[in-house]
């Protein structure tokens, strides 16, 4: 057990200081928001494709899925197999509408089919439910500097949160793309270096690695059980999973802004076709590298009694830092470096994306649409949307400091996001698949959605993942029933979609 060595120091900081380098190389020349929030729209389906991926996978995903693994078996990795369908349901009937309107926000698009009110709301839960994801984003990897450079827990999450909103308000939005590019194929090498290294010391025994694993339990994949309080069954995860990458595919700010950024429609569709299939490959391993750890560790009985010392009160959060205890007890000098490289990046890459979401939107659905509608200036707009992203960056910091108490990696941003997304998809497939839908009956549903997934999550022993099918149900049916009561009371005339398109 060798510690992480300089050599490993040397190469994280060699890709910390090229990738802010990038970052700012590349956020010269930026003109106005169109340049700042979707980079002209000019993106080809590829570079799209690799953004979406390197931003959903956060170091949530990257060391919360072998985690999981590591400590419960492969229940949850089933929920990647529903990316394909939630994005060819979603993408092409809802990001259709949205590419047509030439938008910046997809709350934009709320306040002309049903009103200001909607707007405001379904903004607002954005802003929550991706700050909450942000904090969560910063205090991950923060996990993991502190386990290999032995450093406080809150001198790690400040300086990875400044560290992330430095650049991300100097890159703007083709900064972010970018980097993200390059961020995708270094967090996908750390994922293969990590499980390689186990692989030649068991002499290539995939076989041996899986029965000894096997006998620890850590190899379930399916669970049929029918109950709701069941956790990680097939049946939850695969509804959770679908209600989740809905939401994320046209729903999420985040995810919609990329497809935005697109030089045409069809590539923008052809950039959610090839994210919803590379990223199969791409997060399976991550979970199976969960298994492999499990056999080293059985292996190596030391390790598992180091790694249970980091949090002897705890041993589910201490199986949180097994990825990083892993690169510092069981790799080789400089190889350590690369996988820790890796967890940065899908840090950074999360970190830039969400701050720059967030910003936009603050800029867009507020500041512009409410306090200075009429600005003329350009490049007020430009400065005012980089101490946007300042500012939710250092309020992400600040959040990471308390998000610990929530549970594991996966739990924390699975109960934050669960509780949001339901009423946020019913929303906006409201407005597109339906012309009697309105105003007054969605955001009465949405309210009615909300309250409902809340008492699903304190009043029952529901697990999680329903929380998101169950918010999304209630959403939808009361909305539009509430609609046809308003329709009916108010004499109002069903919506014509074409108004959307209206100069």
């Amino acid at each position: 057990m060798q510690g992480f060595t300089w050599i490993d120091t040397a190469v994280l900081l060699a890709y910390l200081v090229g990738i802010a380098t990038l970052g700012s190389v590349l956020g010269r020349g930026q003109k106005d928001v169109g340049d700042y929030f979707l980079g002209g729209r000019t993106f080809h389906w590829l570079p799209i494709a690799l953004s979406v991926i390197a931003t959903d996978l956060s170091a949530i995903t990257y060391m919360g899925s072998p985690a999981l693994a590591f400590e419960k078996d492969l229940r949850y990795m089933l929920v990647v197999f529903t990316t394909p369908i939630a994005v060819l349901v979603t993408v092409p009937i809802i990001v259709t509408v949205f590419y047509r309107m030439q938008i910046f926000t997809i709350y934009e698009y709320l306040e002309r089919r049903y009103g200001i009110f909607l707007r405001v709301l379904a903004s607002v839960l954005f802003l929550a439910m991706r700050g909450g994801w942000l904090a969560t984003a910063i205090f991950v990897p923060s996990l993991a500097l502190s386990v290999v450079a032995n450093a406080n827990m809150t001198v790690c999450i400040f300086g990875m949160g400044l560290f992330a909103t430095f650049y991300a308000a100097v890159g703007g939005f083709k900064g972010v793309i970018w980097c993200d590019v390059v961020q995708f194929f270094i967090l996908v090498g750390g994922v293969i270096i990590a499980g390689a290294v186990i692989l030649i010391d068991f002499h290539g025994d995939v076989a041996g690695i899986w029965a000894i694993a096997a006998e620890q339990g850590r190899t379930r994949t399916f669970d049929f059980d029918y109950r709701l309080v069941a956790e990680y069954t097939f049946w939850s995860v695969m509804a959770g999973g679908l209600v989740s990458y809905m939401s994320a595919a046209g729903a999420d700010q985040v995810t919609v802004q990329r497809y935005l950024s697109a030089r045409s429609m069809s590539v923008a569709l052809k950039s959610a076709v090839a994210q919803s299939l590379i990223v199969i490959p791409v997060v399976v391993p991550m979970f199976l590298v969960g298994t492999f750890l499990v056999a080293y560790y059985a292996k190596h009985p030391d390790m598992m009694q180091s790694l249970l010392a980091l949090d002897p009160g705890n041993p589910t959060k201490a199986m949180d830092r097994v990825l990083p205890h892993f690169v510092v007890n069981g790799l080789p000098a400089g190889i350590g470096g690369l996988v820790i490289a890796g967890i940065m990046a899908a840090t950074m890459s999360s970190l830039d994306a969400g701050m720059n979401s967030l910003a936009t939107v603050a800029v867009m659905d507020y500041y512009k649409r409410f306090f200075h509608r009429d600005w003329k200036s350009d490049r007020h707009y430009l400065w005012v949307s980089r101490g946007a992203t300042v500012f939710f960056g250092v309020s992400a910091t600040i959040a990471a400091l308390y998000v610990d108490q929530l549970g594991t990696i996966i739990e924390i941003i699975g109960k934050i996001s669960s509780l949001i997304v339901g009423p946020l998809v019913a929303m906006f497939f409201l407005g597109v698949l339906t012309k009697r839908a309105n105003e007054v009956g969605v955001f009465l549903g949405t309210l009615l959605g909300l309250g409902f997934t809340a008492w699903v999550a304190n009043r029952t022993h529901v697990f999680w993942s329903w929380y998101g099918p169950a918010g999304l149900l209630s959403s939808a049916v009361s909305g539009y029933v509430f609609s046809l009561v308003w329709n009916a009371v108010s004499g109002r005339a069903m919506f014509e979609p074409e108004s959307l398109f209206e100069k």
